[in-house]
């Protein structure tokens, strides 16, 4: 889904979402509200019977989504047409609908669809930036010299991903989401306020165990293989990575973007400066292979990870233990990050 708000004098903000379609009309407009920090749109359901004041504190929320259809017109709000209409029913697959929230306008298009489980968050910010009416991008955690705040519309053109996807998810649901993780991992997301994992690690079912063979597990359990806290990280990093499915430029991006979260940097690795680095520079996604190569190895003789090209190697020989089908894959990783009975970080 793509929310976009336009205001005159100052740019264009966007959100993109990931939502159920299965969420009600009412869930999803303040799914929207929440990506954009609409005062109020957090507590908008619980003060949805109360005409006077908000819970919250702030003015309650008064909105309405015109979505149009099958050339009809539908008008949904609390005086109008039924809030708990599904959004499926509402919008469908490719729809475009206008949400007045408090006098302001937005457009909300759905665009196609995809498989969810159970275990999918219903709603997730996945980006957002703001475009100003000379063009300039400033997108979710790029520096914006106007200022973290629109001038005049209070909506931010910065994007707090992790700060929205936890209002979304729930404060409640994050805990316990958090809680069911090897507690290494959950001190090293806590310490770099990485909560924008939390619907990947929601997805991932982590209560339900892992489907691995015993054998698997006792050479798994060993990991991180590591010793060193940079080196330990790093194959966090890597485990997370490889868990998102994603192929090595994303997993890349991923393994750099908690490593420098985390703040580490050339110099915990003991790198000397290089041309173009610093040792104060963030560590980069070949670094980070490197730190974790331990773990990678082992990663790869399960078939968890592919096998890294050595100095010296021919390129395209058949290794030793082919990867694993991408379920098989999948179980592997959840009982990496799944939290065991005694599954503590060793002493380093």
């Amino acid at each position: 889904m793509l929310a976009e708000h336009h205001r005159t004098g100052e740019g264009y903000f966007t959100r993109a979402l990931g939502v159920n379609s299965a969420m009600s009309v009412a869930e999803t407009v303040r799914a929207v509200l929440i990506s954009f920090s609409w005062p109020g749109a957090v507590r908008m359901l619980q003060d949805a019977g109360d005409a006077g004041s908000s819970v919250s504190g702030d003015a309650p929320v008064t909105w309405a989504l015109h979505a149009r259809r099958s050339d009809r017109l539908r008008v949904y709000s609390r005086t109008g047409g039924p809030i708990g209409t599904p959004l499926r029913e509402a919008l469908g697959r490719d729809g475009t609908a206008t949400l007045f929230a408090d006098g302001v306008v937005f457009t909300v298009t759905t665009a196609g669809s995809m498989t969810r489980d159970d275990h999918t968050p219903d709603a997730v910010c996945l980006a957002g930036d703001f475009i100003d009416e000379q063009g300039t991008v400033s997108t979710a955690g790029a520096a914006d010299t106007a200022g973290t705040v629109a001038r005049t519309s209070g909506i931010p053109r910065e994007v707090d991903l992790a700060a929205v996807n936890v209002t979304l998810t729930g404060e409640e649901t994050v805990e316990q989401i958090l809680a069911g993780i090897a507690p290494e991992l959950h001190d090293l997301l806590l310490a770099g306020d990485l909560y924008e994992f939390t619907p990947l690690l929601q997805a991932l079912d982590l209560e339900r165990p892992a489907q691995v063979s015993e054998g698997i597990q006792s050479v798994l359990s060993t990991l991180p293989a590591e010793t060193t806290p940079v080196g330990r990280a790093a194959a966090w990093a890597r485990i997370v990575a490889l868990s998102t499915l994603s192929d090595r430029t994303a997993s890349d991006e991923i393994t750099e973007m908690l490593m420098a979260a985390l703040g580490f940097t050339r110099a915990d690795a003991d790198l000397a400066p290089d041309v173009g680095k610093l040792s104060s520079d963030p560590l980069d996604a070949g670094e980070i292979r490197r730190l974790s190569a331990a773990t990678g190895h082992v990663l790869a003789t399960c078939g968890a990870d592919v096998w890294g090209q050595r100095e010296g190697t021919v390129s395209g020989v058949t290794p030793l233990v082919r990867r694993c089908s991408l379920v098989e894959r999948l179980e592997m990783y959840r009982f990496l990050l799944q939290r065991r009975d005694g599954n503590s970080p060793r002493e380093v």
